[in-house]
Order: structure tokens, then C-alpha cells, then sequence
């Protein structure tokens, strides 16, 4: 454990996923005030360090917990089966802390995941689940076609993950209209990076550990979880990309409160760091604000 200026850091690095906690030098009045924890799901292909700018100024405030999902990064080495699996692998990594309230905080598949948790919530969940922001998250098909037609989609890039080299892959991979507004410079940073993160260790091919995770958690395997979200009194916002024309229609039309963000493609917290801490920082305080309401109402 390591003690900084703002916060204080510690890792977990024994299964069942990797995870490291920023906490507040005041961390005890986080707990007296009983402020919610953080806890960040990255996307596909990512890591914890994805967050780091955005938990270096939320941790001031914030318990802020990052999780390496499945398959990655210092997780590399666990497999899940299912988004279910997923769901209990999280439960027992936040277990090694000590929690009440969360607000779960995902990036597109972490997004679809932070879904998929609070629509499975249940007896298992331990904690009191206060607020979900989903960044370029999808909540699912509303068809058996469109089912079968990502299926098919995504099994190619299970088998292109398993198959080829990482850096191959991922030069293709950024070529997605989702990633298009991104430049060539940017791209070639990304795989640079993705590829440091996933490079094989451990007896493990990072490659293939991708192609199992993206095979378990395909958006063709996700529950259509809209009207889940649309009926919950949890509060949840959308928060998307204006340069990310395929979901900006998508969050409009989920009739989600939700917010844009200019200057911004599908990753958001990258690509405009500060705007997006503002939001999330705004989130956070407007659910404090109702949960003192409905106290003094009670």
C-alpha cells in the first residue's frame, strides 16, 4: 500500500480478478459521510489503467475500485463462462474490500455488464447498488434475427482473435465504425498499447484470452435489458460520444436520462477526461441529493 498526496492505493492481485482501490487519504470521513464506492468496468481489450486519469481526480472524494475483467490484463489468467460468471467473479473481487453502497461505472462492455448486474440483481448481490453510468453502452437485441446476425458478426473476431496475432488483428479491429473518429495516430497508439497490455505472460496466449471473453460476453448472448432499465428506480444514465453517430442514436432512442459529449467518439472518459469526470461527479452528488430527500421524507 502506497500513500500519495491525494489518495491511497492498493492492489489485489490473487484470483478471481485483479483490482486495484484508490481511496482518499480521508478515507474515514468518505465511510462517516457514507459516500458510495466507485467501480469501474473497462471495455473489451482494456485494463485498469484505462481509468487512471479519470480516478486520480475522483479519489479525492471517492473510494474509486478498477476491476481487470476477464481475460485481461492482470486477469489474464481467469476465464469466464457467461455474463452470470462474470457477475459472481465481480461479487467474490469485491469482497476483499470493505463495502456498503456502489455506483457502477462501465465503458461498453463493462457498460453491458454493469447492465446485466443490476437487472440480475438479487440475493447474491451483497451491496446496496445506488446508480449506474453506462459510457457507449449497448443494452441488447430486441430480436432473434438481430441476434443470430451479431452472433455470426462476432464469431468472426473470435476466431480472428484466436487465430492471428494480436497486432493483426487489432489493426483491423480499429477499422470499426465505432472507432472512427479516431485518427490513424491515435489507432496506432491504441494497438501499441493494447498489445503491451495483452501481450502473452504466464503460459497464457493474450490473444486467445480475448477471443473467450468477447465468445462468453457477445452482445448476441446479452439479454435485451432496455426496458429493465426504462422500469428500475435505479438511477442510470447514458453518457455517449457526439462523434459516435451509431450511439448517439442508440441512447436517444432509449429514452434513458442520458448526456452527450462534444469532441468525443465512442471513448468518452479518453477522449475528454475532464467532461467526463464532471459528469460522473455530477451523477454521484444528484444521487446523494435524493437519498437525503427520501431520508428526511421517511
Amino acid at each position: 500500500m502506497q500513500r500519495l498526496s491525494k489518495m491511497i492505493i492498493s492492489t489485489q492481485t490473487q484470483l478471481p480478478l485483479y483490482s486495484v482501490s484508490f481511496e482518499p487519504v480521508n478515507h474515514l470521513v468518505q465511510r462517516s459521510e457514507a459516500k458510495p464506492s466507485l467501480v469501474f468496468l473497462h471495455g473489451l481489450l482494456g485494463s485498469t489503467t484505462d481509468w487512471q486519469p479519470i480516478v486520480a481526480d475522483l479519489s479525492a472524494d471517492y473510494q474509486c475500485i478498477c476491476i481487470d475483467l476477464p481475460g485481461h490484463a492482470g486477469s489474464q489468467a481467469v476465464t469466464a463462462n457467461d455474463f452470470q460468471h462474470v457477475q459472481q467473479l465481480i461479487i467474490a473481487t469485491l469482497a476483499q474490500y470493505q463495502l456498503d453502497n456502489i455506483i457502477l461505472i462501465g465503458y461498453s462492455l463493462g457498460a453491458r455488464i454493469a447492465m446485466t448486474i443490476a437487472s440480475d440483481q438479487a440475493p447474491n448481490w451483497p451491496y446496496t447498488l445506488d446508480g449506474l453510468l453506462l459510457e457507449s453502452g449497448n443494452p441488447g437485441l430486441n430480436s432473434s434475427a438481430e441476434q443470430l446476425e451479431r452472433g455470426l458478426h462476432d464469431l468472426g473476431w473470435v476466431t480472428r482473435f484466436s487465430e492471428d496475432t494480436l497486432p493483426t488483428v487489432l489493426i483491423d479491429w480499429y477499422q470499426q465504425g465505432v472507432f472512427a473518429s479516431l485518427t490513424q495516430a491515435q489507432k496506432n497508439a491504441l494497438i501499441q498499447t493494447r498489445c503491451q497490455i495483452q501481450a502473452d505472460k504466464n503460459g497464457f496466449n493474450g490473444g486467445m484470452q480475448i477471443s473467450k471473453m468477447l465468445a462468453a460476453t457477445s452482445l448476441s448472448k446479452q439479454s435485451y435489458l432496455l426496458p429493465q432499465l426504462q422500469n428500475t428506480e435505479l438511477p442510470v444514465r447514458m453518457v455517449c460520444g457526439e462523434l459516435d453517430p451509431k450511439f448517439v442514436l442508440l441512447t436517444k432512442a432509449s429514452q434513458l436520462d442520458y448526456r452527450l459529449v462534444s469532441r468525443a467518439g465512442h471513448n468518452v472518459h479518453a477522449d475528454q477526461p475532464h467532461e467526463f469526470i464532471l459528469l460522473v461527479r455530477d451523477f454521484v452528488s444528484g444521487i446523494a441529493v435524493n437519498n437525503v430527500a427520501h431520508k428526511k421524507a421517511a
